[in-house]
């Protein structure tokens, strides 16, 4: 045998003891950290931060990589035999042996001190070393028992400002990477520290990061940290494409990260508005400052949450009368006020105004903060359901564009994605009977849509299910069901006015059909004309709610919450067309009240209509056959009306 090969292994006695010490000491080592994540799967193991978007859990069955952004929580494993303080040596077959270990640089062996002696192992047969520090040889980290002690320490030496004590606190702040955030997070709490801010955004940015974006990319995250701005957003587009919605956290994070360039914070902005992502919008408004935060106010104000109001009057007094006149534009279309306010006006002027929007704030800032929480409270969601979000919204643009098959390709695949999620099977429904025709399909559609369970923002999509299978039923002449389905959607949503009008219009229409007694279809025509009534109710109920401009649920809408048909109208603007459907709905109840014989219904409806602003051509000509049908039914006493009068005033009517 070479004399080399003796050297390789233990002989003797002592190969036994390292036989021992190999596999007992492994059982000391394995079962350190507990880990939870998000779907309630707990493992439990050795784990380490490989230093990019994963955690790699290491047990007896083998190796198992978890994205750290799936992770709910961790917590130390309490051990029945603590592990040896010594350096850590993990073999490729996955045993590990620790204790008093030292490297021979001749031999290229790890050298083992045992009780009766030593062992020794070539370096080709250890994976890696684990340090007393965590600190592995392959550039990971994990856990050791003494951790909780260390951390603190090197919190406590970046804070202390001293040279060296901040140097080894930075790395091994930043080599413990994911473990360490817990603690950076509570020592932030105790009081602010930038540079400790710094290594937990960088934490934060590796934990946001897309699954297997490092394996496609390996330099991907130095890259958005290092290359000039053009590069970045260019790298950050090309990401988007890849990953979809998987990449919102990351755009979230990199809006706090004072280090990128106003072009990256401006392409994130851009697409976390677009994508209607609330909880990263308002995470970085409520980090950002200046400019940066009126760009994020708007953004969140284009989604339907104003907690941003308070920053665009706070750049009423800015010393950019540019900044002014965006701010100014902005509220007013939010609330549909303006108090006055010039941008280019006097100095007193605009403070006077900024005084009344301040005191509006204090008078409506409960209920719009509470919307907020609301919006930042959302369920954390499953990557199927971000897929199939991505997908369903390609669908819903497809469809915008006249695109059909391919919005029905990408609602179809979006189902097959999640399941789960109502929204694609309800635009799969719309779609098939709008442009199919296809009337059954669609109502399995539906079926199935009502089957899912509604998550957070799904109590729209939901009441729009409802009223597409009432439309269905209508259409179909099937009244009866077509009630029950829009009862439903009112149910839900009981200022659902849209809903309100298909109802009135079914019963009206079945009594136009009924060939039934007389005073059976005056029935009917009487509890249409009140559930028109209802519906102006409605309306009237969600105009005065309405304090800020809301276009998410507006109640006239059979679109989706998300949808571009009112997304770019102003609060002015919905107030209008708010008006355009409180006279839609006068101008049936006064088509009513001319079948039900009853001109003074009509000329009540004409009097509110003209009130209230929503007079139309409608209402017009009902007022005109209403003044008819008076003088029919109560001519003047003792002159006759001439047999052609009426014909002679139609007649007339008709010339002007």
């Amino acid at each position: 045998m070479n004399p080399s090969d003796r050297r390789m292994r233990p002989s003797g006695f002592g190969f036994i003891l390292a036989l021992m010490l190999l596999f007992v000491s492994s059982a000391t080592v394995e079962a350190e950290i507990r880990v939870r994540t998000l779907d309630g799967s707990v493992f439990e193991g050795r784990v380490y931060d490989l230093g990019n978007e994963y955690l790699e859990l290491e047990n007896r069955v083998g190796t198992t990589q978890i994205l750290k952004r799936m992770v709910k929580g961790w917590s130390q494993v309490v051990l029945a035999n603590p592990e040896s303080p010594g350096i850590i040596l993990v073999f490729q077959s996955g045993h590990a042996v620790s204790g008093n270990v030292r490297f021979d640089v001749g031999t290229r062996e790890w050298v083992v001190d045992l009780e009766l002696g030593s062992a020794r192992y070539p370096d080709s047969e250890v994976k890696r070393t684990i340090q007393p520090n965590g600190m592995c040889s392959d550039d990971r980290f994990t856990i050791r028992a003494d951790f909780e002690d260390r951390i603190n320490r090197a919190i406590a030496g970046v804070r202390s400002g001293e040279p060296l004590a901040t140097m080894e606190g930075l790395e091994f702040l930043r080599a413990a990477g994911f473990f360490a955030k817990r603690f950076i997070e509570e020592a932030l709490v105790a009081g602010n520290h930038e540079t400790l801010r710094e290594i937990l955004l960088e934490e934060r940015l590796r934990m946001a990061l897309p699954e297997g974006v490092t394996e496609s990319r390996p330099h991907f995250l130095k890259q958005i940290s290092t290359a000039n701005p053009k590069e970045r957003v260019n790298l950050l587009r090309e990401a988007l494409l890849e990953n979809g919605s998987d990449l919102y956290p990351l755009l979230g994070l990199l809006l706090l990260d004072e280090s990128q360039s106003a072009e990256v914070r401006t392409f994130a902005v851009d697409v976390l508005q677009r994508t209607h992502s609330i909880k990263e919008l308002l995470l970085a408004w409520k980090s950002s400052q200046a400019h940066a935060q009126l760009a994020l106010a708007i953004a969140l104000g284009e989604n339907g949450v104003y907690i941003g109001i308070t920053t665009l009057i706070d750049a009423l007094e800015l010393d950019e009368e540019a900044a002014r006149a965006i701010a100014a534009e902005k509220l007013l279309e939010y609330t549909g006020e303006q108090f006055g306010f010039e941008p280019a006006g006097d100095a007193a002027a605009r403070a006077s105004a900024v005084k009344l929007w301040r005191d509006w704030w204090k008078q409506n800032k409960d209920g719009i903060e509470k919307i907020a929480v609301s919006a930042f409270k959302g369920d954390e969601v499953s990557q199927e359901r971000r897929r199939a979000s991505d997908l369903w919204r390609q669908g819903i643009e497809s469809e915008s564009l006249g695109r059909f098959d391919a919005a029905e390709h990408f609602y179809r695949n979006a189902t097959q994605v999640d399941p789960t999620a109502m929204g694609p099977f309800v635009s799969l429904g719309i779609l098939l009977y709008q442009q199919r025709t296809d009337f059954e399909g669609a109502l399995t559609s539906f079926r199935r849509a009502l089957g899912r369970d509604a998550g957070h923002g799904d109590e729209i999509v939901h009441r729009l299910c409802y009223y597409h299978i009432g439309r269905i039923y209508q259409l179909g002449l099937d009244f009866d069901r077509s009630r029950v389905a829009l009862l439903k959607a009112i149910q839900l949503d009981p200022n659902y006015s849209a809903a309100w009008y298909e109802l009135g219009r079914n019963l009206y229409e079945e009594a136009l059909l009924d060939s039934g007694e007389v005073e059976q279809r005056r029935k009917q025509l009487i509890e249409a004309r009140d559930t028109f009534e209802n519906g102006i109710k409605a309306l009237v109920r969600y105009r005065e709610g309405m304090i800020v401009l809301d276009r998410t649920n507006l109640p006239f809408d059979s679109a989706l919450p998300f949808s571009t048909r009112d997304h770019n109208r102003t609060l002015r603007e919905l107030r209008v067309r708010i008006l355009e459907e409180l006279g839609r709905f006068r101008g049936r109840i006064a088509a009513i009240s001319l079948v039900l014989g009853d001109p003074r219904r009509v000329f009540a409806e004409h009097k509110a209509a003209r009130a209230e602003g929503s007079l139309n051509d409608e209402l017009e000509l009902m007022l005109i056959s209403a003044q008819r049908l008076q003088q029919e039914s109560e001519p003047q006493e003792g002159e006759p009306v001439p047999s052609g009068g009426v014909v002679e005033e139609e007649n007339h009517a008709s010339q002007d």
